[in-house]
């Protein structure tokens, strides 16, 4: 995951230093040294992230890792069963309550859709991006603990399905995907280079189907395949070639502290900030301001158009070298550390650090790494997607200790006894 978003921007940067089209900012592509200021981020990044990690810890994790404490097949059925249940009432709501269904028919636009969520529009997100996720990490976990037998991997895939049906409302071709990423993480700690070849293949077959289902009758006459490869490289390093660009050629750029306060939540921001103007607001939001940069159109933020920055592009607004150095040194860290904690934690079988770590790892530092604005790290959502989740796990194992150690007989009786 770490080479795949260090390696696919510096590809496309590449790319478009040697003339590809930078589709991000509508400019034809040329030499300005991206390529090698990425690749010196890249190689710190590495470097860091390996001496916080400790060679000599991880060996002695890969050692301990198969371990099955004293968890009764019940105990699972019955959380996974309420699980199903979960998935099942956030699908309707997604579908009817806030209109994913038209999102399936492609009579509403997917950036559309995520703009017309409502007053209630935090809830799909807190779940999406963090709680099903975690959810999903623990239940593996507690799979794992069991032994894999066949009625437990057959409520497991259930969950697996209903999930990816559930990300599919957003219309994003990799949502789904992305929520079973906690659980394929700690499941695939230790992975063999045949597994990673499968799930790399089964990642890019998603990618595919989605693209269809969602995107075709909107680009027709598109190589899908030439398209998704442009979208996974010059995409992703397309802004961070403009931004370098515009830090070599002088260029001011905008003031990037004030974003660091946008941590507290917008509510918190409004206080002192009028929202009404669109120059003020945007100087406390990092992906706004990058995205004015990268196209100079304040249409393209209101509608809800995005870009890619990567945390290179974070540190050049931020400081030139300086904030390149700086951001490739935390990223190292987070790296290191998380691979290290994350590590002991699946090997001593401490299932809700490993759900609430992984899942933290990839909707916030993965998610940074691959577009930057660091205040996601530490925003105030970050504890309430925490204790809430933690809050349903609790919910989820209640009455678990009064039933014998006895699995349901199908999957109908763990809904049974879930409700």
């Amino acid at each position: 995951m770490i080479l795949f978003v260090l390696l696919t921007p510096l590809y496309g940067i590449s790319l478009v230093e040697d003339g590809e089209y930078a589709t991000s900012v509508g400019q034809v592509g040329s030499p300005n040294g991206a390529t090698l200021a990425f690749g010196a981020y890249v190689l710190s990044v590495l470097i860091v992230a390996l001496l916080a990690a400790g060679r000599r810890h991880a060996h002695a994790i890969a050692k301990k890792m198969p371990q099955v404490l004293n968890v009764s097949e019940r105990q699972f059925f019955i959380f996974t069963g309420r699980f199903l249940v979960l998935n099942a009432i956030f699908l309707m709501m997604m579908l009817f309550a806030f209109g994913g269904i038209h999102v399936w028919m492609g009579t509403l636009e997917k950036g559309m859709f995520r703009a017309s969520l409502g007053p209630f529009g935090a809830l799909p997100f807190i779940m999406t991006k963090f709680v099903i996720p975690a959810l999903f990490a623990y239940s593996t976990i507690l799979l794992m603990r069991i032994g894999y037998n066949v009625r437990a991997k057959r409520m497991w895939w259930f969950n697996v399905l209903l999930i990816i049906v559930v990300g599919s409302t957003w219309g994003f071709k990799t949502t789904g995907v992305f929520m079973l990423l906690p659980g394929l993480l700690i499941l695939n700690w230790r992975l063999s280079l045949y597994k990673m070849l499968l799930l790399t293949a089964a990642f890019f077959g998603s990618l595919v189907v989605f693209f269809f289902l969602f995107d075709s009758a909107l680009m027709d006459g598109v190589d899908v395949f030439k398209f998704l490869v442009e979208r996974l490289t010059v995409l992703q390093g397309d802004v961070s070639w403009y931004v370098w660009g515009e830090y070599v050629d002088g260029t001011t750029l905008p003031n990037y502290f004030p974003t660091l306060l946008a941590g507290l939540g917008d509510t918190v921001i409004s206080i002192f900030v009028d929202k009404g103007n669109f120059l003020d607001w945007m100087s406390f939001h990092y992906d706004w301001m990058l995205t004015y940069i990268a196209t100079g159109s304040e249409e393209a933020i209101i509608n809800g158009h995005s870009v890619t920055g990567t945390p290179f592009s974070e540190g050049v607004i931020a400081g030139g070298w300086i904030g390149v150095a700086l951001f490739g040194i935390i990223a190292g860290i987070l790296i290191g550390r998380t691979y290290r904690i994350l590590g002991a934690a699946i090997a001593n079988e401490r299932a809700k650090t490993a759900a609430l770590l992984s899942t933290y790892f990839c909707f916030n530092v993965f998610a940074w790494l691959n577009g930057g604005a660091i205040t996601q790290l530490f925003h105030i959502s970050v504890l309430a997607n925490v204790l809430f989740t933690l809050l349903l796990i609790k919910l989820m194992q209640l009455q678990l200790k009064r039933n014998l150690n006895v699995p349901p007989n199908n999957i109908y009786q763990a809904w049974s006894i879930s409700s």
